[in-house]
């Protein structure tokens, strides 16, 4: 039986070639400069596939090579050696990683390669700006540029995401991603990136609460919507979620772009005109609002207009005359 290859649907390059390698791995990542010890063994095989606005690739160098760079990376690279090894040169210092090591290359970076024969690995290609506004999200601050450590630490968890993004993508037999799948193993790689590796921001990030405001953000939100009706303070909230209010309010704006109270008040916004549109309701709007935890009805009839364009009022009266008789 034939084992088959990682994104063995998405195969890009396979060649003894060296200028078609270097031009068609140059055209899938960035233009760079091949050479190899031996000409006579080498070959080579690209896979590549788009997930969200990333790249999931598998690379396997047949004979010694060594790739240079001919200009700073613009993207973030993620490598997964599955056999053989890799010499990692940058700016930033060197690494060299053997089957199931990793290292990270940043934007900016002057990168050069050498692969030992029979290199195999798996990577991903990251888009600056993704990795940068899921930074911002988690911080609640901007990232200008971030730059990764160039080392993996034994226990990150992002290379095993790397080799589960890869089998995930095989795993549709139709050779097609769905857009959705992609974008969601792109983010859940990105996430993973950022709260394992280290970087320039590691610790600005976790000082500033913006990890755990963001998770806090889930754990209150989920506390929310199992009882809307309950009536809970911002305080018993934020102790719930085991923060300070100042950060579970940073982790709602980065969240879901709005404060504690803003949440609530969608919520109940929506809780309120479903009773109102509910045909066999026998309340008033009064009544209603009151339920949804709106206290003040004139604030309450604006905001509802707003969102929704008519009144309560007028919501309530055509739910109570859809099905009357003619």
């Amino acid at each position: 039986m034939t084992t088959l290859l990682p994104l063995h649907r998405y195969t890009r390059l396979r060649t003894t070639d060296l200028d078609e390698a270097e031009a068609t791995a140059g055209r899938v990542m960035s233009s760079h400069r091949l050479r190899v010890i031996r000409p006579r063994d080498f070959g080579a095989r690209l896979h590549a596939v788009d997930v969200g606005s990333s790249t999931l690739l598998y690379a396997v160098y047949y004979g010694e090579a060594e790739v240079t760079a001919l200009a700073p990376m613009e993207y973030y690279t993620l490598q997964l050696i599955l056999d053989g090894a890799m010499d990692v040169v940058t700016e930033r210092g060197r690494c060299r990683a053997g089957p199931g090591q990793a290292c990270v290359v940043s934007p900016g970076e002057r990168l050069r390669l050498r692969f030992a024969p029979g290199t195999v690995q798996v990577a991903s290609k990251l888009p600056r700006d993704v990795v940068e506004r899921a930074y911002s999200s988690l911080s609640a601050e901007p990232a200008d540029s971030l730059a990764f450590g160039l080392e993996v630490p034994a226990d990150s968890p992002w290379p095993g995401l790397l080799r589960l993004a890869v089998d995930t993508v095989d795993r549709f037999d139709t050779g097609i991603l769905p857009p959705r799948a992609g974008l969601e193993l792109e983010r859940t790689l990105v996430t993973a990136l950022l709260l394992a590796q280290p970087h320039d921001r590691t610790q600005a990030m976790f000082r500033s609460g913006g990890a755990r405001g963001y998770r806090a953000a889930g754990i209150a939100a989920e506390v929310i919507i199992a009882d809307p009706a309950a009536p809970i303070t911002l305080e018993e909230l934020a102790h719930t979620a085991g923060v300070s209010l100042r950060t579970l309010q940073e982790g709602f704006r980065s969240r879901f772009g709005t404060t504690v109270t803003g949440y609530l008040r969608e919520l109940g916004l929506d809780r309120a005109h479903r009773m109102l549109s509910s045909a066999d309701t026998a309340s008033s709007v009064a009544d209603i609002a009151l339920a949804c935890g709106f206290y003040h009805l004139g604030r309450f009839a604006r905001d509802y207009r707003l969102r929704y364009g008519i009144t309560p009022s007028t919501t309530l009266y055509a739910s109570r005359t859809a099905d009357r008789p003619a």
